[in-house]
């Protein structure tokens, strides 16, 4: 039976430095732009769909009789 003294053994590096940033953000930086795209999209297709004050003009009453029941 072989003894192994702690501490003794080579551990792995946990991270390692052949590649760089851009290619382990690179995920993360696609759904970021997407996910701005759609907000945008939305907020733009809002702000399109608010009706303008001058849409807005009240129609001339034609008869200024009251009708009781």
């Amino acid at each position: 039976m072989e003894k192994k003294k702690i501490g003794s053994g080579k551990a792995q590096a946990a991270r390692s430095n052949n590649h760089n940033a851009l290619e382990v953000m690179k995920p993360f930086l696609s759904f970021g732009v997407k996910a701005m795209a759609v907000i945008g999209s939305a907020l733009v297709t809002i702000v399109r769909n608010i009706p303008k004050p001058e849409n807005h003009t009240s129609k001339p009453k034609k008869d200024g009789r009251i009708i009781k029941i």
